[in-house]
């Protein structure tokens, strides 16, 4: 593995769409209209009640300057802190070549869809590892290719040996190549952005991410530039919805994870309702789905989880559930003193002591390297890559009435056989925490199965035999109605 490892600071960002933009017949003429004065008559509409093509006539024949007022519209707006413009801005845009990392915090924010490239389900070669910048010199970079190479290498030997790809990856450092398509708004890219301009934060916050905010900014400057400048001046406190963000000192999470024991499994740190006995007395007499609709913002679950790096960049694009996360720098200290206790070992690993034995070996490899990269004068945001996805990080997140009840809620869809098994194990250990709580609403929780009536997936399992007589032939029928109705609302 020689010394040109590709540099996450490399990762391209490419728009593919962007809107809300038009053309608008005024007569003879076609003016095309870009976000930044579309959204400035839409939002004069606000006042006056007639048709944006109305609006902008008037505008033209009483001579105004559309350019100075859709900037003064922006600036009001969001002098006043409002955002209803801000989001009203919708991206369409592909990054390629940064990090788990990267990722990691690009897809944090809870108003956008993600479709990224999976770890889960394709096997990756050496072309994939990189090298952060501070990283690739002569007096670090043996001691991070060491590090990385032992890691890929038992990836490769997992591979190799059967082990599913999704599991073999947990051994794979944050330092690997991954590409996201990205659907999102200019006010939920905000965060992201602000956090990577903070040069302050550049010994914790990787300079990847000042790459990506830089690239990300361009692409919104060419997009929207009076309204993305205006709402980049908004500043005087935290003006953004907050990031879940795990590079940073030793926080509130980690204090909550010690004030609790250092728990090694999920643990409930509040349950409630809201309207105590009322709600209980209304949802007992009354039919599950008639009850869904009121107990989804009623209810409440708060759980304290420790999950691998693997298993919380897939929680945190579970949107509907609220999450805070612990420091990595903090997790990546603990596991350092104990690292076989602070991974997560995969079950089909952990069942073959030959292949146990080289998954901890490269762990601490990487840990070890992590600590000497530390002691040759590395900051942690960069020897954080070495830093395997089986470690194991605290979570605190938070579950309404629709992920504990609904059937596309967390507990319904995670409970499912297909899920993936760590978020599996917290869904079912979520369940039985409520249920202890209150058993009315435990016994309306469950298994998508449970609560459907039928399997959805193209293959079903065992679960539902719990409910229910269930084969072949019901599930053939199940599947062909589904597929009806899907038809008839394609031909409607």
């Amino acid at each position: 593995m020689g010394s040109n490892l590709h540099k996450p600071e490399d990762l391209e960002v490419r728009l593919y769409s962007y809107g809300p933009r038009s053309e608008v017949s005024l007569g003879q003429k076609v003016l095309t209209l870009e976000p930044d004065v579309f959204i400035a008559l839409e939002g004069a509409g606000t006042f006056e009640g007639i048709s944006l093509e109305e609006r902008l006539q008037n505008f033209l024949e009483k001579g105004k300057d559309l350019e100075k007022f859709t900037l003064k519209m922006h600036e009001e707006s969001t002098r006043r802190g409002h955002a209803s413009l801000s989001t009203s801005v919708s991206v369409q845009f592909e990054v390629r070549g940064c990090s788990r990392i990267g990722s990691m915090l690009l897809v944090a924010s809870r108003f956008g869809s993600y479709l990224q490239e999976s770890q889960r389900r394709k096997r990756i070669d050496n072309s994939y590892l990189l090298c952060p910048e501070e990283i690739n010199v002569k007096s670090l970079r043996d001691t991070y290719q060491h590090s990385v190479k032992a890691c890929f290498e038992a990836y490769s030997r997992l591979c190799d040996e059967g082990i599913p790809i999704e599991d073999a990856r947990y051994v794979l450092p944050l330092g690997v190549k991954t590409s996201l398509f990205v659907s999102t708004t200019l006010e939920s890219l905000i965060p992201v952005i602000k956090l990577g301009l903070d040069i302050k934060s550049y010994k914790l916050i990787p300079k990847e991410i000042a790459v990506l905010a830089n690239k990300i900014s361009n692409m919104l400057e060419k997009v929207a530039p009076a309204l993305f400048r205006t709402r980049m001046k908004f500043n005087g406190g935290p003006v953004t919805y907050p990031l879940s963000n795990p590079f940073k000192d030793e926080d509130l999470v980690t204090k909550i994870v010690t004030e609790n024991g250092t728990p090694s499994e999920p643990k409930l740190l509040d349950f409630r309702i809201m309207g105590g006995e009322v709600v209980i007395s209304y949802v007992s007499r009354r039919a599950y789905v008639e009850s869904l609709g009121q107990l989804s913002h009623l209810i409440y679950a708060c759980m304290l989880e420790p999950m691998s790096l693997v298993a919380y960049h897939q929680a945190i694009r579970h949107r509907t559930v609220s999450t805070v996360v612990e420091s990595i720098y903090a997790a990546v200290d603990r596991a350092s003193k104990d690292y076989e206790k602070w991974v997560v070992i995969p079950p089909t690993v952990n069942k073959n002591s030959g292949l146990r034995k080289e998954f901890l070996d490269a762990i601490e490899i990487a840990l070890t390297s992590y600590k000497e990269l530390l002691a040759s004068g590395a900051s942690p945001a960069s020897a954080i890559y070495t830093v395997p996805q089986a470690l194991k990080i605290y979570t605190i997140r938070v579950y309404d009435g629709f992920n504990l009840l609904y059937p596309i809620g967390f507990v319904a869809t995670r409970t499912c056989s297909y899920a993936q098994h760590e978020e599996r194990g917290i869904a079912y250990k979520l369940w039985a925490a409520v249920s202890k709580a209150n058993e009315l609403i435990g016994s309306m929780m469950g298994e998508k199965c449970k609560l459907l009536g039928y399997c959805p997936e193209k293959d079903w399992c065992p679960i539902i035999l719990k409910y229910q007589k269930y084969n072949n032939e019901v599930h053939e029928k199940f599947s062909s109605t589904q597929q009806k109705m899907i038809n008839t609302s394609a031909d409607i």
